[in-house]
């Protein structure tokens, strides 16, 4: 039985990462720097049934187009402060901005009804107005289709993180950093699965090339090119570099198999 039991493990740690079946709507992340959220779709609220995912972040975080299309601005006593934005083919409801100075802090400097904005363009700033207010901020986002509500969750989870152009942080300009891990730890098992390399590791430190937080629970599941095995033979002790890409809320959790590895020494 104990075998059985490693056998699926061993599985389900190389099966291929499980992919959208059809092209997202967006591929950016809603809010500067990330949030914190959960797959609070559909849950219960006072009204009905919760029509988008509730972005935690703190007052005045900005937040971004996350697809080229136009803005316009409206206040509802539920919503508060709501910036609509119009893509091509989906459109997209940012609710609850910020207040604290009316319109003028809900919606980004330039901007008016009707403007157009390009994908990663700040558009607004994260707020409590509405039936947020008393609570913790946050950026409440919906994702339509028609006339349709979808849940945005599972676009959220592999959506790239935009941060603040570090040379101009009080611009409308954000940039998307190329970030990657440094890990040292011990090889617990590598194996080929239909041509691509998985490589296993039971960490013993974790870093970010930018020093962002990462989080994780025991072994490290990576891609990892077949031609990198020689140097990591199994209970060996590396250092695994991976490559950089910009940032993700899955690649923030390490999920298995999000990250690979580009060097094993």
């Amino acid at each position: 039985m104990r075998i059985l039991l490693l056998i699926i493990t061993g599985l389900a740690l190389i099966a291929p990462a499980t992919a959208l079946a059809q092209t997202p709507p967006f591929t950016l992340f809603p809010v500067i720097g990330g949030a914190h959220y959960t797959d609070d779709f559909g849950d219960g609220r006072a009204g009905g049934s919760h029509e988008g995912n509730d972005l935690l972040a703190p007052c005045g975080t900005p937040t971004v187009a996350v697809v080229p299309g136009t803005v316009t601005l409206d206040w509802g006593d539920r919503s508060g402060w709501m910036v609509t934005l119009k893509g091509k083919s989906s459109w997209y409801r940012y609710i609850h901005m910020d207040g604290r100075d009316g319109p003028r802090s809900a919606l980004a400097k330039g901007l008016k009804d009707g403007s157009r904005v390009k994908a990663g363009q700040i558009i607004s700033y994260v707020g409590d107005t509405g039936d947020a207010s008393g609570g913790p901020c946050h950026l409440h986002f919906e994702l339509h289709r028609g006339a349709n509500v979808s849940s945005p969750y599972a676009y959220l989870q592999t959506a790239t993180i935009m941060q603040l152009d570090p040379a101009d942080p009080v611009s409308a300009n954000a940039v998307t950093p190329q970030v990657s891990l440094t890990i040292t730890g011990v090889v617990a098992w590598t194996a080929t699965v239909a041509g691509e390399g998985r490589l296993i590791i039971r960490p013993t430190g974790v870093s970010s090339s930018d020093g962002t937080k990462l989080s994780h629970a025991g072994t490290i599941a990576l891609r990892a090119s077949p031609s990198l095995f020689p140097a990591a033979s199994v209970g060996r002790s590396v250092t695994v570099t991976t490559t950089a890409v910009g940032l993700t809320t899955a690649l923030q959790d390490i999920v298995p198999l999000s990250w690979t590895a580009a060097t094993v020494t």
